[in-house]
């Protein structure tokens, strides 16, 4: 309805699943090596922790304030809390530091103890995917339901994931996972559920639990979603150097796809 509402002319939406799934066994022995180095250092339960990065004006996007609380949570838990290790996946790495501010100073002490590690690299977004900080740990938390593409990620690798959704975002799809076992709306409760998580050594019913939408969220989880990105192009390519017309080569590469993955792959928008 979007797409028709503002003019396009895109005339399917193609469903492939998640596209860099395929690294998901490549990253293994990569966060294998950085949990090691974290239970070396007297680590015996590992948090994960997506931030989406912040701005001055939290009129625009989450605020330098609201972020360093969540940080200011976290890393006086592993100062607090011996065997605690934390993992951090910020969105932007590069400004991490001094969008902490006078919180820097917390990351520091927590860095000193060896159980808390920042992923960083790259100048806009982290180089390394969310994926990378999920497997090194027992538990994940991205800390923003409205844009929670790391923590689908972190799901997809089969790491279970929790949600904070402290702006109220109830609307959401995500909700559906059940408020109190993937979605938190502080982190006190998100916090306690953890603890006896880490006490009990066991899973509670539906506790980090994606899979009751997964299939709806990609249907595939197969690791052959560039493959088909790529298959697809492909198809598109050998069309047009065939010089058919363009209606044509998108309408043929839809029934190919439709005939291999099912014709629920494929949406019609304009056409």
């Amino acid at each position: 309805d979007v797409e028709r509402e503002l003019g396009s002319r895109i005339p399917y939406h193609v469903t492939v699943g998640f596209i860099p799934d395929y690294h998901f066994p490549l990253l293994k022995e990569l966060a294998k090596g950085i949990r090691q180095k974290l239970l070396e250092n007297g680590a015996t339960y590992i948090l994960s922790y997506f931030d989406e990065n912040s701005m001055e004006d939290g009129r625009w996007w989450e605020s330098h304030d609201s972020m360093r609380e969540n940080y200011e949570f976290l890393l006086q838990k592993v100062l607090s809390e011996p065997g605690l290790g934390l993992v951090i996946k910020p969105k932007k790495s590069s400004n991490l530091r001094e969008r902490l501010g006078n919180t820097l100073k917390l990351l520091e002490e927590a860095e000193q103890t060896g159980r808390c590690l920042v992923i960083e690299g790259g100048s806009l977004k982290n180089k390394y995917p969310p994926a990378v900080a999920a497997l090194v740990s027992d538990i994940a938390v991205h800390g923003y339901l409205h844009a929670a593409t790391a923590g689908l990620e972190s799901a997809l690798a089969g790491i279970p994931t929790l949600l904070l959704d402290r702006d109220g975002w109830a609307i959401s799809q995500l909700y559906e996972l059940g408020k109190g076992k993937v979605v938190f709306v502080d982190w006190e409760n998100l916090w306690d559920i953890c603890m006896d998580h880490r006490k009990n050594n066991s899973m509670r019913i539906g506790f980090g639990d994606w899979s009751p939408i997964l299939g709806e969220l990609d249907p595939f989880r197969d690791g052959k979603a560039a493959e088909r990105v790529g298959m697809y192009l492909k198809w598109i390519l050998d069309g047009f150097k065939e010089d058919l017309p363009r209606e044509n080569v998108l309408s043929n590469a839809a029934e190919k796809y439709t005939e291999i993955w099912g014709s629920d792959k494929v949406t019609a928008i304009n056409c």
